[in-house]
């Protein structure tokens, strides 16, 4: 997150100067957006577990800050906060040496998720009052994971655990918009943008029926994608 911001910041200073050398009118941008998120795999299993999986939809907020760089191009930072992602499970059943059968389980937690980028944003050809316009961009998704847990009635007790895993993956987004002016600095835009989170991970633990301890076993490891629809606005600072 730090060394985003500084390549923010470097970035800005760069090309204020080369912007004040040609004499051109630049202006920074402020906005701010809601909307929802999409799985765009929403159903997976996780091989070494034989665990069902099922991720559905969040609400999302995102706010950013930008600078024009050119008439066409702005480089801005974006912060979305994703918070109510619902993650659904369903354990195998288990076969036990001693002749006892543990069910098929269902269990759910909540998954949240904050994405910092970098991104370029490119102007396409101007159309009356309506801009089109490109999106591209790199930088990291803090996925939290809530603790949960499933109990198995005959023991009366958890066998099976989710622990609280807090992880920062890399990640990037590339989208469509479209801007419509309001005034001559106010702007309404709607986007629509895929993201992809690299090797977002789950801790669990399972109980060894033999000790009675909970002991980790392999995370689940997943590259997830989401399509992301948001409707905001964008107020630019001229000076």
């Amino acid at each position: 997150m730090t060394k985003l911001l500084k390549l923010f910041f470097i970035t800005i200073i760069i090309f204020s100067n080369i912007a004040f050398a040609k004499e051109t009118g630049f202006y920074i941008g402020i906005g701010a957006e809601g909307g929802i998120v999409e799985p765009v795999v929403s159903k997976f299993r996780h091989k070494h577990s034989n665990t069902e999986i099922l991720l559905k939809r969040s609400s999302m907020y995102s706010g950013r800050i930008g600078y024009i760089i050119h008439p066409q191009i702005a480089i801005e930072f974006s912060a979305t906060y994703q918070p109510k992602y619902r993650l659904h499970y369903v354990l195998p059943q288990q076969n036990l040496s001693n002749g006892l059968t543990i069910p098929r389980t269902p269990g759910n937690t909540t998954v949240l998720s904050n994405i910092y980028m970098l991104n370029l944003i490119y102007d396409l050809e101007k159309i009356k009052t309506f801009t089109p316009f490109v999106i591209l961009g790199g930088g990291i998704a803090q996925v939290k994971v809530k603790p949960t847990s499933s109990r198995w009635s005959v023991i009366n007790s958890d066998y099976f655990k989710v622990r609280k895993t807090h992880k920062n993956c890399v990640a990037w987004q590339a989208g469509l918009g479209i801007s419509h002016d309001v005034t001559s600095n106010l702007s309404i835009d709607a986007t629509a943008k895929l993201q992809t989170a690299y090797r977002v991970r789950i801790n669990y633990d399972t109980l060894d029926m033999k000790t009675g301890q909970f002991v980790p076993v392999n995370p689940i490891k997943k590259t997830i994608a989401v399509g992301e629809f948001g409707v905001g606005f964008t107020y630019r600072l001229p000076f």
